[in-house]
This record gives C-alpha cells, structure tokens and sequence, in this order.
C-alpha cells in the first residue's frame, strides 16, 4: 500500500519507513523477486519506485559533481563524470539557443534522464555495468549466465578489477576498515601458512580498491 500511496501528496514518509528495506535492497542487487511473482501489477509497481530511487540517487550525485565534490574512483566514476560533464554542456546549449529557461533545474534533469546512465548503488561499491553492452564487467567472464538474466552477476562481483566499479566516498571507511581488521589478523604468529596466505590475498584486493582514491 506505502508503494501505492507513493504517487499522492504526503506519502514520503510512508514510503520511506515502511518500504526501506524493499528499496535498499533492491538498488543493491536486485534480489527482490519474491515481492513480485505472483502479481506484474505489482512488478510494474516495483520496478518504477526502484526507477525512481535510482534516478534520485543520480541526480544527488550530479548536484555532488556541479559543486565540485568528490563523487567517486575508478573508471566506472570518470565514465560518469563525463556522463554528467556532458549534460551541463548540452544544458548551457539549450539555454543559450533560448530553447530552455536559464537557471531551470529541469533542463538538467530531463537530459540527465535521457542519457539512461546505468548505474547499480551498493554498499561496497556502485556498478555501471550497461546491460546492453556489458563489456569490461569481470563478473561475467568465464561465466555461465543463466538463461534470460540482465545485469551483472553479483555473488562474482570484483569491485577492485572491474571497469563499471565505482568506490565512492562513502565506500572507503569500510574498505579502510577491511584493511585494518585484515592486519591485525595477520599479525597473529601463530597463523598456519595457508591462512596467512588466504589474508594476503584478500588484503592485496583491498589495496587495490583503496589504490583508486590515490591515483
């Protein structure tokens, strides 16, 4: 009902206590199936408000780079900056040509929904792998993917070697803390060779992660 009451005045609040965890969940990797099986009404339904989140979330990170903000590493995050770059460009087009209002947000906003920018937020990392053109995404090499599936494949996520992944400033405190914990782990003497081996390994893919912030 709280996805429902989305579309009329006042309804935020609902929709934001009682559906959090659909949307949350949803925008970090689409594993929601079970609310939609039975019903497409409520697929449709579904699918738009998750539309709708992730085109606010866009729109947060395009204000973010207007301002001259940090909004992410990687090459997943230049893609998009100049994603965003180009829009501003084309917006000043339209204004200067008179064929938009100066000043009118909106402009932006309908070019930013335009370029269909393929983004997927997450809580280690964002993916910008494109569906209809998914080269670069590490996830899907060698990888059987299942009959009818669109979009990465996320249990195989590498987030520090994928072209579409994107670290973004709230990332890093976790992946900092991922190093940290990894450290103090290894500095236990009495580890056995292969568990130390295992940390090692995890820690130089956290190092790369963390790399894309110094580069």
């Amino acid at each position: 009902m709280a996805m429902l009451t989305r579309d009329f005045p006042g309804s935020e609040i609902a929709v934001g206590m009682q559906l959090k965890h659909v949307a949350t969940r949803a925008l970090a990797n689409r594993t929601t199936a079970g609310y939609m099986v039975k019903d497409p009404a409520w697929a449709k339904h579904l699918d738009d408000a998750i539309a709708e989140r992730r085109f606010d979330r866009l729109k947060e990170l395009f204000a973010a780079d207007s301002r001259g903000e940090a909004i992410g590493f990687g090459p997943g995050a230049d893609r998009m900056r100049e994603a965003f770059a180009a829009v501003r460009q084309k917006a000043e087009e339209l204004r200067a040509t008179g064929q938009a209002q100066r000043g009118d947000i909106r402009v932006e906003d309908s070019l930013l929904r335009r370029t269909r920018f393929s983004i997927r937020f997450g809580k280690l990392n964002h993916c910008t792998m494109n569906d209809d053109d998914p080269s670069g995404a590490k996830c899907i090499e060698d990888a059987i993917v299942p009959e009818g599936h669109r979009g990465p494949l996320l249990d195989r996520c590498q987030p520090s070697r994928c072209a579409n992944s994107i670290l973004a400033p709230e990332h890093l405190p976790i992946w900092k803390a991922e190093r940290a914990s990894l450290n103090r782990l290894r500095d236990d003497t009495s580890l056995p060779r292969n568990r130390r081996a295992h940390l090692d390994a995890q820690l130089y893919e956290v190092n790369l992660m963390i790399k894309k912030v110094e580069q």
